[in-house]
């Protein structure tokens, strides 16, 4: 008797990017205000929920990408990889443009505007942008991975997320680099175990989320007040929980109604993830002149949350108005038919 197997759920990966893209905002909006140090008690929280959206982002990336691993090295390049180095040399250019104009007060890394540092961008990303980047190289890396079998693919990527996500054995120095060796596995895991995830994802329970939840708190009380990040494989583990976790909770609450502003979110999450930090920024400056102030040095708990809330719906409607400009979402070096594809992707928001 044939087994009847159960349907592939794909409604609540929106629902997932939405919440990843919510984290990714609270955590550059504590992120910029502690510099100015109106961040409260949020960076203690940013580094337990900073094992979430990434992983998630790079997962979700990877669970549509199986089908590039057919194409040529020149479709590879034309349908995949030069929309992404566009987009990444472009937006990388507009934010050095904003920062000749609003000052970089961020004194925790090198300005934006240093020749230097531009001139690196391409092999050394020291942006928020190099998650664009680091997609060009996991596909390219996937790709050229392909006829390796996917137990040996899977096993190196799981080495390599172990030695960069233990402190103290590799670090690049490098946001980018450092990312790629941490979150390639999330990649290239999702590209081979796409529909055992579809399937998973409809077989969800309130208890498989339950123990997800557990873990990633006994976890994150492991790594952070308990400072036990040196043990190896550790953070990949949290990891991959949170994944798992993003997955089984997603699943569930798409179901709500009252948060479908979730779904949402999560189809302009690569416009968010590109226009938020502009935003952030903008705010900084604002608020930079006033930072002694006593009323927003007592807010600093509130103040990240807040932030981020109106960062989220400037994002969202800056987002929706600049949809006409095309060349900001797709490269203008296609065919019409390519240009087309590629439109319709990134306004999806099938890259993030």
């Amino acid at each position: 008797m044939k087994t009847i197997q159960a349907p592939e759920n794909r409604e609540w990966i929106n629902f997932a990017k939405g919440a990843a893209i919510i984290l990714v905002v609270l955590y550059h909006s504590s992120l910029f205000l502690n510099d100015l140090g109106l961040a409260g008690s949020t960076p203690r929280l940013r580094l337990v929920l900073g094992f979430f959206p990434m992983p998630v982002f790079f997962f979700v990336a990877g669970l549509t990408a199986a089908r590039m691993l057919t194409w040529n090295l020149k479709d590879l390049w034309r349908r995949r990889l030069l929309v992404l180095v566009y987009l990444y040399l472009l937006w990388s250019f507009i934010r050095v443009v904003f920062y000749v104009v609003v000052p970089h007060l961020r004194g925790t890394e090198r300005s934006p505007t240093d020749l230097y540092n531009i001139v690196l961008l391409p092999v050394w990303p020291t942006s928020s942008y190099w998650f664009i980047w680091a997609l060009a190289i996991f596909t390219l890396l996937a790709w050229l991975l392909r006829r390796l079998p996917v137990t040996v693919q899977i096993g190196l990527a799981t080495a390599l997320a172990i030695v960069s996500t233990t402190p103290g054995v590799l670090d690049l120095d490098n946001v980018g680099w450092d990312r790629v060796a941490a979150n390639f596995i999330f990649f290239i895991s999702a590209i081979y175990c796409s529909h055992t995830v579809y399937r998973l994802a409809a077989r969800v329970r309130v208890w498989h989320a339950v123990v997800l939840v557990t873990a990633y708190i006994g976890l994150a009380v492991l790594l952070v007040p308990l400072h036990l990040s040196r043990m190896p494989g550790l953070i990949l583990l949290e990891s991959a929980v949170a994944v798992a976790m993003g997955v089984a909770l997603a699943t569930l609450l798409v179901r709500v109604k009252w948060l479908n502003f979730m779904n949402t979110l999560g189809q302009y999450s690569f416009q968010i993830y590109l226009l938020h930090l502009f935003l952030v920024a903008g705010a900084l400056a604002l608020l930079a002149p006033f930072a002694d102030a006593p009323w927003l040095q007592r807010s600093g708990n509130v103040l990240p949350f807040l932030l981020a809330a109106i960062v989220l719906v400037a994002s969202l409607y800056l987002a929706r108005i600049l949809r006409r400009f095309s060349f900001l979402w797709v490269s203008p070096f296609r065919t019409r038919q390519t240009k087309s594809v590629q439109r319709r992707a990134h306004l999806n928001g099938d890259l993030l």
